[in-house]
């Protein structure tokens, strides 16, 4: 453990932090229970600390100055993940006080360094914890107003188990949560994350109440933004990517996703309502339009809707995958693969295949995009 910085005093109105993006907290920080200045100054702090121990902070400064993953992965060899942990603690005396230690994870198997943002829910009494990109806070960074962000919730229950579901936002990724709430506590949504949700927490509800309940309950959230910045073609090909790794429900026991990922789901999604595949949802009107659907059609079994099913046919999902304008076929695609083991380079591959750009390339080399096809 190094670098720990406490919250003695109240941060100077206007203050200049000398890593710290105050615009970029505010932006991911919204609707937290976190004072967002008083954060900032905390994390600066520890982050001048860390930087006179490693050099670090200063590294990833000029990694973004320079257009970060834009231009080349961070790296921070032998270091282990850097994780700055901000806890959020609560005294009668002197209310809310905040705590920022800097850990150095060896047996982290992710490398991006990371914020985490720790609290307490009181009418629960379950921890929470919010995980954001370190370099999404620093100076140098994009700007983050207009782009689209990747999320994931995850809810663990008593019984050790992690509850999953992913989604895309252009607004404030939180207000997405408080929203998945409000579905889940008073609009009775048949929807898995929110009915998963209800579930829990009215167990818990239960339990706190000192009733007998043999239902699994709710033991902490943790909402994890996996990437931000993202232009729309990005963040879908990102979700497409992850969902069906990770969350969708008729492939992971306890994924919460009940659609696929990206434009695919959104495809499906426009089969299911009758709507005109040419007019595309908005991303975080997906699940008012599922829940519509799905209080139409009361035969569908929520774990598993039809459409969801077939997407597990490696035909079905290749034939959808690449089955639009601007996509790759199937053999683009293998070919590409081929090409980079046998050594060339993305730029080549690009020439050979007609790809459209070196970005296209590269999400497929990297397992992003096109994953099921084989």
């Amino acid at each position: 453990m190094t670098a720990v910085s406490r919250d003695k005093t109240k941060p100077a109105m206007g203050k200049i932090f000398q890593y710290v993006s105050i615009r970029a907290m505010y932006h991911l920080m919204d609707h937290l229970s976190f004072k967002v200045s008083r954060c900032a100054e905390v994390l600066d702090s520890a982050l001048v600390q860390f930087n006179r121990q490693t050099g670090i902070p200063d590294q990833i400064l000029r990694w973004n100055e320079r257009g970060g993953n834009s231009v080349a992965p961070l790296s921070l060899a032998g270091q282990g993940r850097i994780i700055v942990d901000i806890t959020e603690a609560f005294s009668p005396e002197k209310g809310n006080l905040l705590m920022a230690q800097i850990v150095r994870a060896k047996h982290e198997k992710e490398s991006a360094p990371v914020v985490f943002l720790s609290m307490h829910s009181f009418s629960l009494d379950v921890p929470m914890r919010v995980e954001i990109p370190l370099r999404a806070m620093l100076k140098g960074d994009q700007d983050l107003a207009g782009t689209y962000t990747v999320y994931l919730h995850a809810l663990k229950s008593d019984d050790g188990q992690y509850h999953v579901y992913y989604g895309i936002t252009k607004r404030g990724w939180n207000v997405r949560f408080m929203e998945h709430t409000k579905a889940a506590v008073a609009e009775d949504s048949r929807r898995l994350f929110p009915k998963k949700l209800a579930a829990l927490i009215d167990a818990r509800v239960a339990e706190l109440r000192g009733e007998k309940d043999s239902r699994p309950k709710l033991a902490g959230i943790i909402s994890s933004i996996c990437a931000i910045g993202l232009d729309k073609d990005q963040a879908l090909d990102v979700e497409e990517y992850l969902v069906d790794k990770y969350s969708l429900a008729t492939k992971h026991s306890n994924g919460l996703n009940m659609i696929p990922g990206g434009r695919e789901g959104i495809r499906l999604l426009h089969q299911l309502s009758g709507s005109n595949p040419e007019n595309a949802l908005e991303t975080d009107s997906r699940e008012a339009a599922f829940d519509a659907h799905l209080a139409r059609h009361p035969q569908i079994g929520v774990p598993k809707p039809g459409v969801s099913a077939a997407w597990n046919d490696p035909a079905y999902a290749e034939a959808v995958i690449c089955g639009r304008d601007n996509r790759l076929s199937a053999d683009q695609v293998r070919e590409i693969r081929y090409l980079a083991a046998t050594g060339f380079d993305v730029a080549t591959i690009k020439l050979r295949v007609e790809a459209l750009d070196d970005t296209q390339i590269r999400r497929v080399l990297a397992g992003r995009t096109y994953s099921r096809i084989r």
